[in-house]
């Protein structure tokens, strides 16, 4: 295992930003930036032991610097959309910061992914890691509490890429951290590529959302419907469909809210031409399935980013994204490669 780190530039107001570059000798890479956790590179063997970026990246930092940038983000305090940006936990309504037609969307205008995190690399015999760390004070973006939040990105010679999202309060607070990769196993580089990727979700139901996709509150149940895929399903088979036809912007349910440790089989991505399959793999309740859905002229990507339900704060049959002083949120998510 190699790790390396060098500096990626400075910000807008000269904080120093560095890139820590893991490899294995699989031909496997990534490389994760301090600014916002961004992973910025994943790159990965073809069937023919080529390797090519699989990840939509930025070259410059000014880039990742736009808030509304969230390729490869770490996203905090809380993922996907909070409606009214408001909610209310023990009596107390907390009102968060706007930044999505009146909802606050993946942590707000000042989210984990606009923040300089502190990063320490790690090396072991068969795995590489860079554990970054960041807190987050009380009333940031309107959320209660101070969070104090770790980050471990792991690669291990078995090409596994591991997330390890942990993070502890002193006063209750709803917290779901994620991440916002844009892959396209085919390659960044050639679009239109991922409507002959095939895709399958370990999910029977969808949270059902509004015309604003703003949760209901109700389940869907996906048979029959075109966001079946329960099996094998060629990513643009129904991708003219959904969400008025702009593509998948679904929040997949994943049946662990009732036991947070078990870790699950989520989803499997798989590409004909290169052979590269991707295997998702947590102990987080839901895995929202993005199809780049305002990449032109083609779907470029797609996003698999696993986390708790969306507004589930606000949402009382949603399994509770609420962790207590005392209690550590821990989620871990596995993206597991293999070739055929």
């Amino acid at each position: 295992m190699k790790i390396s780190r060098e500096s990626f530039g400075q910000t807008k107001n000269g904080r120093q930003v560095d890139a820590i570059r893991i490899e294995n000798t699989q031909g496997y890479s990534l490389e994760v930036l301090t600014y916002g956790a961004y992973l910025r590179s994943f790159q990965a063997p073809d069937r023919t032991g080529c390797p090519g970026e699989i990840t939509r990246n930025f070259p410059r930092l000014s880039y990742y610097e736009n808030p509304s940038n969230y390729m490869g983000a770490t996203i905090g305090r809380y993922a996907n959309r909070i409606a009214g940006a408001r909610f209310s936990l023990s009596g107390n309504t907390y009102y968060l910061a706007e930044n999505s037609n009146g909802c606050q969307l993946h942590g707000g205008p000042g989210g984990f992914n606009t923040k300089v995190w502190d990063a320490y690399p790690l090396r072991e015999e068969k795995r590489a890691s860079v554990k970054l760390a960041l807190t987050s004070p009380d009333s940031d973006q309107g959320f209660p509490g101070t969070l104090d939040v770790t980050l471990t990105v792991t690669l291990t010679e078995e090409n596994e890429l591991i997330f390890l999202y942990e993070a502890v309060t002193d006063v209750e607070t709803p917290v779901s951290l994620t991440n916002h990769t844009y892959w396209n196993l085919r390659g960044v580089f050639t679009r239109g590529s991922i409507y002959d990727q095939e895709i399958l979700i370990h999910s029977k139901q969808i949270v059902e959302v509004d015309e604003n996709l703003l949760p209901t509150g109700k389940f869907l149940n996906v048979a029959g419907t075109p966001f079946d895929l329960q099996k094998k399903t060629p990513i643009g088979k129904n991708i003219s469909i959904p969400n008025k036809g702009l593509g998948f912007d679904n929040n997949y349910v994943l049946g662990n809210g009732s036991n947070k440790a078990e870790v699950k089989k989520a989803a499997v991505v798989f590409d004909p031409i290169t052979g590269r399959r991707m295997e998702v793999i947590t102990n987080a309740p839901g895995l929202q399935f993005y199809s780049d859905n305002f990449s032109q002229p083609d779907h470029a990507a797609y996003c698999l980013e696993a986390g708790e339900l969306p507004d589930a704060m606000n949402q009382p049959n949603f399994p509770s994204p609420v962790i207590k002083p005392g209690e550590m949120y821990r989620q871990v998510t596995i993206h597991a490669f293999s070739v055929d």
